[in-house]
Formats: C-alpha cells, structure tokens, sequence
C-alpha cells in the first residue's frame, strides 16, 4: 500500500501492518480462523516475518478484529493494545476466543498515546461510540519516500441506543478536528467497503511507476469522511426517536 504499510485482510475485514525499523505494528487481527492464514502466512507472502510484530493495536473488542490476538500472543509474544473501557469488554466476555489481559502480553492505551517503535510513531485516540473505548490511530506512512499521514477511523457502525449514538457524533466530531490539525491525507478503515479498499486494492496492484497512489486523498476529504460519520449518526438518531 505505502512504503511502510502492508494490508494482510480479507475480503470484508482490513488488516493493517506497519513495518518500523524495529518490527511490526499490526492493526487489528481479524477472525481467531482467519489470522494465521491472512496475517502470518500473508506477511510471510510479502518477505515479512510474523515473528516481528511486536505490538497488535485493537481497535474495538468485536471477533473481526480482536478474535486473532489471542493467536499473536501466543505465537509471537505480540503485546496487544487496547483502550481500558474496551478490556473490561473482554474481561467480562464468557464465551469465544479472548487474548491474555496481563502486562507480559497485554498494554492498556490511553488517549492521545504515541507508540514509537523503531523509527515511526503511531498516535492512538480513544474515539468511544462504536465501543466503550473504540481506538482510532494516525499513521505515518511514506509512498516512494514522500510522507503522508493515514487516519484510522476505528468503529463505523452506529449502534441502537441513544446514549452510544450521542457519544459516536462527540467522537467523530472530536477526531474530525484532530484530522484536520495533523493534516491527515490518507482515509482508511478496518472494513474494506468503507475506505475503498475494494477498489484501491486492485489499483495498487498493477500502479504503474510515478502514477498517484488512490489512498492519498487529501486533508479535505479525510475530514470529510468524518463529516459523513457523524451525519449518519445524526440520521440514526432521528430513527431512534
């Protein structure tokens, strides 16, 4: 996708790695079926190693995105990050495949946290909404060496309740300004019909050499992809009431 950013997904469910000069972060596991076939072995596809992914960002406790980073521990000794209102969702799970919650395999994310490995540096944000404690990450990424900044926006759908509905806009509205200060360029998202993964994927495979990467879309419709977010939110409440 960028120099430094790999996608290791589905069809349906976006996976993310980001090489540093020191490891992997990895966005998202997928399914606990899927992780090694779409991640490790799709990593190991692409001349990467599984082995070096250090940190797995979870950006909500939903099975298609955390299902796999029980996996990552376990093989990899990968720590796996996620905001405290978003453990205490899996903490308090009965049933299907969770990851360890403890400081050897596990980091708690606060808001407004950067995660340096090596040489490049993730900022996380917790944008809660889509869950208690929904992460959604600005990337530093270059393509054929010029820089560009992506925005993850970590949870799209809209639930049925008022109170989380209320607190998506909050968040959406929150990161919006956040994008727009950093400058943000790059939409993406961890559903592939959300950030036109189904079409860019494709593209980037047969880019032809000096042709513009279609993930770089600029500052103004990175902020407003947000726009819509939270309209779509608004148009939810209304159903609501």
């Amino acid at each position: 996708m960028f120099d430094n950013l790999y996608f290791v997904g589905q069809s349906e469910y976006s996976a993310w790695a980001v090489t540093t000069s020191e490891g992997i972060i990895l966005l998202d596991t997928l399914f606990d079926y899927s992780v090694e076939a779409e991640v490790a072995d799709g990593l190991r596809t692409l001349g990467l190693d599984p082995a070096d992914i250090r940190y797995a960002i979870v950006s909500h406790p939903h099975p298609d995105h955390d299902g796999g980073a029980k996996f990552l521990q376990d093989e990899y000794g990968t720590r796996v990050i996620m905001s405290p209102a978003d453990w205490d969702v899996i903490d308090a799970r009965t049933n299907g495949t969770k990851p360890d919650h403890d400081p050897d395999h596990s980091m708690e994310a606060s808001d407004g946290q950067r995660l340096t490995l090596g040489d490049t540096t993730l900022t996380l944000y917790i944008t809660p909404g889509h869950t208690p404690g929904t992460i959604s990450t600005l990337i530093p990424v270059t393509d054929n060496g010029t820089p560009h900044l992506a925005a993850l926006w970590g949870g799209v759908g809209l639930n049925a309740n008022r109170e989380s509905v209320d607190t998506y806009i909050a968040s959406a509205d929150r990161f919006q300004q956040i994008v727009r200060e950093a400058g943000a360029d790059i939409a993406l998202s961890n559903h592939t019909d959300w950030d036109q993964s189904k079409v860019n994927l494709p593209v980037l495979a047969n880019r032809a050499p000096g042709t513009p990467n279609p993930y770089v879309v600029g500052n103004d419709r990175v902020v407003d992809y947000l726009t819509v977010a939270r309209e779509c939110a608004t148009s939810r409440i209304v159903g609501l009431e």
